[in-house]
């Protein structure tokens, strides 16, 4: 077994954040954009501020689900249907990530798990779209059901360089 596909610690809490937790998702997203910014980031995050604010409490309004140990916020990711009547057989999971410190313990597979759940209800096909380097994220995904069907060139520009990222699909049923 490899290490990021141990068991989780028993300790570990994962339900759906609120705008009480608010603070806690503004500290875990700049740790992220700081620690991977070919990978996060949104307009609003860039130009700060009130807009920043309003984008979380926009999250905050789909489904964004938080690894809670000792307390503290170690890990998130989020769901939502598409909102256009011809695709809300969609949903699409965005903004995964697992603090450093709490990687190897099966955190991303928990979360991602506890998303599957609740999509499947909801839609056929769940996407998300993740770095091409990012190979412990891919690998999460694919235990999860999850395939590669295309690559985003040059999505991510920072500084000089560009990121692909992958297109990625899970589908419920046959």
């Amino acid at each position: 077994m490899t290490s990021d596909a141990m068991p989780a610690q028993s300790d570990m809490k994962i339900r759906r954040l609120t705008l009480d937790d608010l603070d806690c998702l503004r500290e875990i997203r700049a740790e992220a954009i700081q620690m991977y910014p070919q990978t996060f980031g949104s307009p609003e995050e860039d130009e700060g501020g009130d807009a920043m604010v309003a984008a979380y409490r926009h999250w905050l309004g789909d489904t964004v689900l938080g690894a809670f140990e000792c307390g503290g916020l170690i890990g998130v990711a989020g769901f939502y249907v598409s909102r256009y009547k011809k695709s809300k057989h969609r949903g699409h999971i965005f903004s995964v990530y697992v603090r450093e410190s709490d990687r190897g313990k099966g955190v991303g597979d928990r979360l991602i798990k506890d998303i599957l759940a609740r999509a499947e209800a909801r839609v056929e096909q769940v996407h998300l779209a993740v770095g091409s380097t990012a190979t412990a994220a891919i690998r999460t995904y694919e235990r999860n059901g999850f395939e590669i069907y295309g690559t985003d060139p040059g999505v991510i520009r920072v500084g000089d360089a560009t990121y692909d990222h992958y297109l990625m699909v899970r589908k419920f049923g046959p």
